[in-house]
């Protein structure tokens, strides 16, 4: 049998079918993208390898032995050093310092990062999702006449699509998750 290649528009034509599995040659090839947009759709993806060719014998494609999933990842947030953000509308006088910690390249279909404001406000839209773990003060999410408040260990849901405003009376830092990992291209 030969070589296929399989893409991340072939995952979402599986994910559409009642089995929702796709299984692989020994030597069929998939795209990283197809691998993120299996794990997003929850397509399982099962990989044959030669010496368990045998029906019944398929191994996960994921499995730690085949070496295919994003390695583990510590960031320590007492090293983490953030930088000046201005890409959103703050009022005047208004600190926002943030810093991507899993991005793109950690191959995960999340990313995260942490965030800081000091006394004021930031208008933002998300074409993403988004959840904010208050770390220290207190956030301040506004949409529309919408409004939550969050204190340490709280977490906001912010889904895509939201026109938002980030603020705090004083000052505030928390982590943010946020789905897609590539949420900052436009």
């Amino acid at each position: 049998m030969s070589r296929q290649l399989f893409t991340a528009e072939d995952i979402r034509r599986i994910a559409r079918e009642p089995s929702n599995t796709l299984l692989l040659g020994a030597d069929d090839i998939v795209t990283h993208e197809a691998m993120d947009v299996a794990y997003s759709l929850g397509v399982k993806v099962i990989r044959e390898t030669e010496s368990d060719s045998k029906p019944g014998r398929e191994t996960p494609f994921d499995s730690p032995q085949r070496g295919s999933l994003p390695s583990l990842k510590v960031v320590h947030g007492a090293s983490v050093n953030m930088e000046p953000f201005l890409d959103g509308p703050a009022t005047p006088g208004t600190n926002v310092r943030l810093k991507d910690v899993v991005v793109k390249e950690d191959r995960g279909p999340m990313g995260a990062g942490y965030m800081a404001l000091e006394k004021g406000e930031m208008k933002w839209t998300l074409t993403y999702d988004e959840m904010d773990i208050v770390l220290e003060g207190e956030l301040v999410i506004t949409r529309g006449i919408e409004q939550v408040r969050g204190g340490p260990g709280d977490v906001i849901y912010i889904p895509k699509g939201s026109s938002i405003t980030f603020g705090t009376p004083s000052r505030t830092r928390f982590v943010y998750v946020v789905y897609p990992v590539n949420w900052n291209e436009k």
